[in-house]
């Protein structure tokens, strides 16, 4: 081989290695937060075909793409599980929203749950946050688009060579200094949609498990219970306060001072002069009702710029409330069930809804 060919080589060879070592997934390194670019495909990426029926023009599809997925993502790492963020833009104009994550190149795609972890009514966008088996995995999302009257179809991945440290504008749940959260040892929260807002309540001992080892996340908030949390949240001293007046409220119970606080501070009323009612379940609309009138007697200014929520299932009596909870930053379609307000809220649902309103107002 002449001295040129051999220079020639060299340099290939230098440059394979160099386009290798830039293409090393960023997440196998270390834990941390970053954000990255992400990729669209309108066509199936093994098939090349299109899963929605729909037009089987890859420009066309691939502009549609564009338009409902944000340009970045976010990647969490912690103790090798990996978690994506997923910013979908026409927001209020989608709905019934299923996500699929493929289990291997070129293999099955399984349906995964999702948490959404922010509303912008700013800018119509919803980020939605999912556990996924690699940083780079083809992930598949499904959704009924209301302006095209139709279920639509689309495939997109992150493009990991792109990751940069930090969580730009997303909301972050995993920090990056590798610190361990404390475990609350419940055994039924591990892979909730609330877990992180559990973790939060209970940290804040706002709410106990119902039990040392359970947490019962799905159970119905009763009205009992949805003021003792509001009243250990305000921080008030409500021994001097009494809940005689309701003759179904025995003085001994937890929740006995916490319903004559709430009571008083017109949080919440009675089902009748004497009666509270304090084992029946809140719906979803009630706890948005009763959490306006706290964050009003707290004295909060209220933010405006959260999501509209659906009025289509409210109450006439509650549709104020509800409204200035969703642009309030309190209620997603994720605590309240889809917008089905008039079901019971949940424990997980009521500390999904706590954590709203602290991380949003501080308390």
């Amino acid at each position: 081989m002449s001295k040129t060919g051999f220079k020639k080589g060299i340099s290939i060879v230098m440059a394979i290695i160099v386009c290798a070592c830039m293409q090393v997934n960023v997440f196998a390194l270390s834990d941390g937060v970053y954000t990255a670019d992400t990729l669209t495909y309108y066509l199936n990426p093994d098939t090349g075909k299109t899963d929605d029926g729909g037009t089987g023009n890859a420009e066309i599809g691939e502009g549609m793409c564009r338009s409902a997925v944000y340009e970045k993502a976010l990647i969490e790492q912690q103790d090798g599980k990996i978690w994506i963020s997923l910013r979908m833009l026409l927001y209020n104009h989608i709905s019934n929203i299923r996500i699929y994550t493929q289990n291997s190149p070129k293999g099955d795609y399984t349906e995964v749950k999702y948490s959404v972890m922010a509303e912008n009514a700013a800018n119509g966008s919803g980020d939605m946050r999912f556990q996924a088996p690699s940083a780079d995995c083809y992930v598949k999302t499904q959704m009924y688009v209301a302006p095209m009257g139709r279920d639509v179809c689309f495939f997109w991945k992150v493009d990991s060579s792109t990751a940069q440290s930090g969580n730009a504008d997303f909301v972050q749940t995993i920090k990056t200094d590798n610190s361990k959260k404390k475990d609350m040892g419940f055994t039924d929260v591990s892979s909730h949609w609330a877990k992180t807002d559990i973790e939060g309540v209970v940290a804040k001992k706002l709410f106990s498990g119902t039990s040392d080892t359970t947490f019962s996340p799905d159970i119905a908030m009763t009205r009992g219970m949805f003021v003792t949390v509001l009243g250990r949240l305000s921080g008030d001293d409500v021994s001097g306060y009494s809940s005689s007046k309701f003759k179904d409220v025995g003085a001994s119970q937890y929740y006995a001072k916490y319903i004559g606080w709430a009571n008083a501070k017109g949080i919440v009323s009675g089902v009748s002069e004497t009666a509270f009612y304090p084992d029946a379940s809140v719906t979803c609309e009630q706890a948005a009702a009763i959490m306006v009138k706290y964050m009003a007697m707290k004295g909060y200014a209220f933010k405006t710029d959260g999501t509209t929520p659906k009025l289509e299932t409210v109450s006439t009596w509650a549709r104020g409330s509800v409204e200035k909870a969703g642009k309030a930053g309190l209620i997603t379609s994720q605590n309240t069930n889809g917008y089905q307000f008039k079901s019971s809220a949940t424990r997980a649902d009521v500390a999904s809804i706590i954590m709203n309103l602290v991380n949003g107002y501080g308390n």
